[in-house]
């Protein structure tokens, strides 16, 4: 027996439809298999959008002067007119959509695509009700009616329409099997840690497991970012694989990743760098554009209260022992890399997220000036932190004061400190 079912689910792959839409057309497939039909025709559809009383099509036609149960009893019977296919009915309606500046194929355009010359049996029966593409249309984006020729009075009837949906995070999301990788070295030199079984490597063992963690929360930080950009209308995320944790998945590793690893390794710097691409054109509106910049940030503060929670309820629990104190200076020493990062990264010079945040409301020349400085500014950054003590002091205080208001013990801090770095 023939399902419509799995025929409209292959016509809306690609479109994106609203409830009333979605509605209107399950109902016309349920209609199509009782009679043992492969696909619902346009009466089909027709004859449930004009039945789905509460849906934009309907509350438009009321309002044009038409009566859409006298419109249902006009119809011909199924078969006695030519039909476009269910695809190419959703083809019209959805550049019914493009046209009009909507984001989603709604009623309303399955009742534009209805008026098409292409389908007789529905267009027919719509032009003798009085209804016209022009009118239809023009009511949507001024609520003018056609009998009186007024406007009527608040927003116009399309203005959800024009509002860009939720994009889906089913499917969108993933966790790569490098991110997983990191998270296994970070367990396992934890563990390590923590059994002190190898007390001759301490050292190598606080190195891979700040480092690795460390890493991890650049995974992190990144996908903070891209997550918002996705929910603010930059579709390429998923795309580009931003949206799975894979460091790989990157637009520059080097910079991203490895930079900041050397120099954290080096100096002790937890500097951060850009990694994902963002077509900021695409976001809704500048407060978005903020937003996306502000989000790498919540991400690095998630991994540092991740962190202190850890700390703190390891302590509350009485967990802290003589012989697992190089797995908690470990954790300590990253927690407060983390809280360091955070501190730096909010500065406003380009190209961190501190100036993100604020470059959407900048004049564009400096917007320009800025995109030329790129990851300079960044080299430059950590110059002055490496040769100005005082500046590096003045960062490092503020993040180890962050992380005790965590709870985290500076003590744990200092001591964890001395088997962490290279030099």
């Amino acid at each position: 027996m023939p399902d419509a079912s799995s025929a409209l689910n292959r016509a809306t792959a690609d479109i994106t439809l609203t409830r009333d839409a979605r509605e209107d057309l399950e109902r016309a497939s349920g209609a199509a298999s009782k009679r043992g039909a492969a696909e619902p025709r346009n009466l089909d559809v027709l004859r449930a959008l004009l039945a789905n009383r509460g849906s934009l099509a309907v509350s438009t036609l009321r309002q044009l002067g038409a009566d859409p149960a006298a419109v249902s009893a006009s119809l011909p019977e199924d078969g006695a007119a030519p039909s476009v296919t269910l695809r190419q009915l959703l083809v019209n309606a959805n550049r019914e959509a493009q046209v009009l500046g909507h984001h989603q194929v709604d009623s309303i355009h399955l009742l534009l695509a209805m008026l098409y010359s292409d389908s007789p049996a529905t267009s027919g029966p719509l032009q003798t009700a009085g209804l016209t593409m022009y009118d239809l249309r023009r009511h949507l984006q001024t609520g003018t009616t056609a009998a009186a020729g007024s406007i009527a009075r608040g927003a116009a009837p399309d203005r959800a329409l024009r509002r860009r949906p939720w994009p889906r995070l089913r499917g969108a999301l993933g966790v790569s099997p490098v991110f997983l990788g990191l998270l296994g070295l970070v367990v396992a030199s934890g563990a390590l840690l923590w059994l002190n079984v190898l007390p001759n490597y301490i050292g190598p063992l606080t190195l891979v497991f700040v480092a690795t963690g460390w890493i991890a929360s650049v995974c992190v930080h990144e996908f903070f970012h891209a997550l918002v950009a996705y929910l603010g209308g930059d579709q390429s995320m998923t795309q580009a694989g931003y949206l799975t944790l894979d460091p790989l998945r990157y637009t520059n590793i080097v910079m991203s990743v490895v930079f900041p690893a050397v120099f954290l390794l080096v100096g002790g710097v937890a500097l951060p760098g850009g990694a994902v691409y963002i077509n900021r054109g695409a976001l809704r509106s500048k407060w978005w554009d903020s937003a996306v910049s502000l989000a790498g940030p919540v991400g690095t503060f998630a991994c540092g209260l991740l962190v202190a929670a850890i700390f703190i309820g390891s302590y509350l629990a009485g967990l802290f022992t003589r012989a697992n104190t190089p797995f908690f200076e470990a954790l300590a020493v990253l927690g407060s890399i983390e809280m360091y990062a955070l501190v730096l990264n909010l500065v406003p010079i380009p190209p961190l997220d501190g100036f993100g945040v604020i470059r959407p409301w900048l004049p564009y020349s400096v917007q320009a000036w800025a995109a030329r400085i790129g990851m300079y500014g960044l080299i430059l950054l950590f110059l002055a932190i490496w040769y100005v003590p005082t500046l590096n002091l003045a960062f490092v205080g503020a993040g180890n004061t962050l992380a005790a208001i965590f709870g985290i013990d500076p003590t744990y801090v200092y001591f964890g400190q001395q088997h962490f770095r290279l030099r």
